[in-house]
């Protein structure tokens, strides 16, 4: 993801979502401020690295054997997020949800989920600031919500921000897995940054 482009006027919750039925292109909002999240328009974020693509092929490819036979399941970037608590919609890199609500079964043609148990965000150097900070704060205020984990494919390293704790944050580097609670499960390095190594 590109960096976030604010569009000149705030518009209406509602009138971002009849927007964004007839968009080609994606995009976020966050209490009246929409910000193309990816495509061709001169004010839209550039699309992503090969890197940044592999990182999100690789959680979800890892992830889905993991939650086989539990309630939770993966979403990737297609499926936008509604933060009820706040006037926000994004669509994360890579998100789990545990929900029944918001289960395909519950709503096959739903383009929304809203209770996500964990978050992943890819970051590059022109989104890193918006994910640790304004995106960040919306997530927070998702109760069911428990880790938040920022991936740096430059960096090769992972932080998990967990509730409770005082928000408590955990860096894993390349050679560390990765402890996901939320999941009871644990991400080996080679998983996450497959083809990067």
């Amino acid at each position: 993801m590109g960096t976030p482009q604010k569009a000149v006027a705030w518009i209406k919750p509602e009138e971002y979502l009849a927007l964004e039925e007839k968009a080609t292109t994606k995009h976020e909002y966050l209490d009246g401020v929409v910000y193309a999240w990816q495509g061709f328009a001169p004010d839209a974020m550039a699309g992503g690295s090969r890197a940044h693509s592999q990182v999100i092929q690789n959680l979800v490819v890892t992830l889905r054997p993991k939650l086989r036979g539990t309630p939770c399941r993966t979403y990737a970037a297609d499926i936008r997020l509604h933060v009820r608590q706040r006037q926000a919609y994004f669509y994360p890199d890579v998100a789990v949800t545990c929900s029944p609500s918001d289960s395909p079964a519950a709503q096959a043609d739903a383009a929304e989920f809203a209770e996500p148990t964990v978050i992943f965000e890819v970051l590059s150097d022109s989104t890193e600031a918006f994910d640790r900070g304004e995106k960040f704060e919306a997530y927070k205020q998702i109760p069911t919500l428990e880790e938040y984990l920022l991936v740096s494919p430059a960096g090769r390293r992972v932080e998990a921000f967990r509730r409770g704790q005082n928000s408590a944050r955990e860096t894993c580097e390349a050679t560390t897995p990765v402890r996901v609670e939320a999941l009871a499960t644990l991400l080996q390095p080679e998983e996450i940054f497959e083809g990067l190594i």
